[in-house]
């Protein structure tokens, strides 16, 4: 191991502080997962920017994927530990590059290189290492192949118990590491249904907000739903919908009691709502807005069980936007 690798068992315990509204927004350390794609690049150097202004620790993980090839009977086992050193020592290498590319204080990032199931090596870091943020990125892909293939990235918004920043092909960048400040976060968007799944969320939005004397625009979409009792007269009158307005409005009277007043002292608040479905709404909105950063919350779902329909993947997946995804932590 060099000065740049990080033991596991030798590194610090640091706890932040999530819970209070006026809390300040505390980030020791930061995990970012690679796989060496060019969205790893990109998303390493916001968390090497993060970190920077932070003067948090910053772990660059990568796992090594294990062939079950290599374990089956009959296999020279000396051969195949010979094949995943090999494999090591050459992501040991890459990491490096990847650093040099960055831009990044090569002194300021401890590798870490391990083997097995990418998600579990993950989770291990994450309880670990104490870690507060955790950065990916993500190819954003759509149809046949990336339903099939999944994304290490969505499942980790929703078993990840830290924060994750998910990055892919941004129209802004609010990082830039040759900046003496390397963080320009201005506006934020944070979207939410009203249901303690968005309450840690939005405690975060307006936390990185407030770090950086930024915006949070407050955003919820209203679904168009029909009480049984008047679909009658909804099949009569389609343009004529009582119901509906009446929840549009309630929303709006709402989204103004959701952030409180010590809260709205510290970063400048705005609220927006709008009709339709939710992600296409969240996305449509963003387009308009071109905020920095969508923050949402994500419920814990399992492993079994990542919903690929629900409104944070499909804003994940449009990759248009950097996401910041909170998991609810009572899931």
């Amino acid at each position: 191991m060099s000065q740049n690798d990080v033991s596991l068992k030798e590194a610090p315990a640091q706890v932040s502080s999530e819970e209070s509204w006026a809390g300040k927004l505390e980030i020791k350390n930061i995990l970012c997962a690679v796989d060496f794609s060019e969205f790893s690049l990109r998303a390493f150097r916001y968390a090497a920017g993060i970190a920077r202004h932070f003067r948090a620790r910053l772990l660059l993980q990568h796992t090594v994927h294990v062939s079950p090839a290599l374990f089956l009977e009959g296999t020279d086992m000396t051969a195949a530990r010979d094949t995943i050193q090999a494999a090591r020592h050459e992501a040991e290498k890459t990491l490096r590059r990847l650093v040099d590319q960055s831009g990044a204080e090569p002194s300021e990032v401890f590798l870490l290189v391990n083997e097995g199931d990418i998600r579990d090596r993950i989770l291990e870091t994450i309880a670990e290492q104490k870690i507060d943020l955790l950065v990916m990125g993500t190819h954003g892909h759509k149809g046949f192949n990336r339903l099939v293939l999944g994304s290490i990235a969505e499942h980790m918004v929703h078993e990840a118990i830290c924060p994750v920043l998910v990055v892919s092909q941004p129209q802004t960048e609010f990082v830039r590491l040759e900046d003496t400040e390397p963080v320009h976060l201005k506006t934020i968007l944070a979207a939410t249904d009203f249901s303690p799944n968005s309450g840690r969320a939005l405690t975060y939005a307006l936390r990185w907000a407030s770090e950086w004397s930024g915006k949070v625009v407050l955003f919820h979409a209203v679904e168009k739903e029909t009480p049984t009792a008047m679909k009658g007269i909804q099949d009569l009158l389609p343009e004529y919908n009582p119901y509906f307005a009446k929840q549009v409005n309630e929303a709006w009277a709402k989204i103004h009691t959701v952030i409180p007043a010590a809260a709205r002292a510290r970063c400048e608040a705005a609220y927006e709502v709008r009709q339709g479905n939710p992600k296409e709404q969240i996305l449509q909105y963003a387009a308009e807005l071109k905020p920095d950063l969508i923050v949402m919350g994500a419920r814990g779902l399992g492993r079994s069980a990542v919903a690929w329909g629900s409104t944070i993947s499909g804003v994940v997946r449009d990759g248009r936007f950097p996401v910041l995804a909170v998991r609810h932590l009572t899931d």
